[in-house]
């Protein structure tokens, strides 16, 4: 099977070189790396072109299209059935990690539009994490598929974690780039409303850490939250069209969304004397179809201790709707 890897780049730095040697370290060598640069500054465009690989194809954009537009540049110039996406920030876990890959997607029903690896690797993390190792079936249904979401939040998680059949791209109207910070959540959930998709424990890459990856770097003042209130709203919709009790699904939101939030809010309060983080979610979260009311959402936030309390018993609330 011949895949494909893209990878949108950006002051790609140090990270970026140990990314490409762990590709080009693969025992699995039927590959093709599309590589897309977003205007670094940094030497990460000098370092592109002085790669000579065939299999590494490399585009220099004029213009900053931010990470899902990129993205939606990409898969335009991918010609294989299959693509990894990779962040430059991260690296194959080992030489064999494409081999992997490949055999897992040659098991999978033909079916299957996307794979989410690395699943169940993380020891421990919090209840609901631990919830959702426990609940998932390794190929997720459509009918299934919006209550997960909006019970577990963006269940790939990280961008590298995700291999799927290219053509779902274009197919479900690509990335939406209106959707910065959430725009990985929302086409995750619109393809699983549609088709069905896969976990897998299998290793493929390596999630970084470290000060300056997206998760530690945006949302610092709470520009996430209309943007989640986009995502869960149409996930409320779709929910509750289907008979899901709409008391369940805010009930679910607010502890462990909007709870957590506020609880961020006020730690963001605390540090910089800003109410903005709260005002975003109290505006854009808290006053919305899919939250309790204002005085039964704060209500909520007292009873679990900011959302750290109550929210496997609530989620299993919910799925045993």
């Amino acid at each position: 099977m011949t895949l494909s890897l893209v990878m949108p780049t950006y002051n790609g730095g140090e990270f970026l070189k140990e990314a490409v040697r762990s590709v080009l370290a693969q025992t699995h060598t039927d590959w093709k790396l599309l590589i897309s640069d977003d205007g670094s500054k940094d030497g990460t465009r000098e370092y592109l072109a002085s790669l000579s690989d065939p299999r590494i194809q490399v585009f220099f954009q004029e213009k900053n299209l931010g990470i899902f537009g990129n993205l939606n540049f990409l898969f335009q110039q991918v010609r294989t059935d299959i693509t990894q996406i990779f962040c430059q920030d991260d690296w194959l876990v080992d030489e064999g990690a494409l081999a992997r890959l490949v055999a897992t997607w040659q098991q999978l029903p033909a079916d299957v539009a996307f794979l989410r690896a690395n699943h169940g690797a993380e020891e421990g993390g919090s209840s609901l994490a631990r919830l959702e190792r426990d609940v998932l079936p390794d190929v997720v249904t459509p009918d299934k598929s919006d209550l997960y979401f909006f019970l577990f939040g963006c269940i790939p998680g990280n961008l590298s974690n995700v291999s799927l059949r290219t053509r779902i791209v274009a197919e479900h109207g690509w990335f939406d780039q209106r959707l910065p910070y959430a725009g990985d959540f929302e086409f995750w959930s619109r393809v699983g409303h549609r088709e069905r998709w896969a976990i897998s424990p299998v290793k493929v890459a390596t999630i970084r850490v470290h000060a300056g990856q997206a998760s530690a770097t945006l949302n610092k003042a709470g520009e996430l939250m209309p943007q989640m209130a986009s995502v869960l709203g149409t996930l409320y919709d779709r929910l509750t069209a289907q008979g899901v009790s709409p008391l369940r699904l805010q009930t679910v939101a607010s502890v462990c969304y909007i709870s957590t939030h506020r609880w961020q809010g006020l730690q963001w309060l605390r540090k910089s004397r800003s109410w903005r983080y709260l005002d975003m979610v109290n505006q854009h979260l808290g006053r919305q179809r899919f939250a309790l009311g204002f005085l039964s959402g704060w209500l909520a936030f007292l009873a679990t201790a900011g959302g750290r309390l109550w929210r496997l018993q609530a989620a299993r609330w919910l799925l045993a709707h």
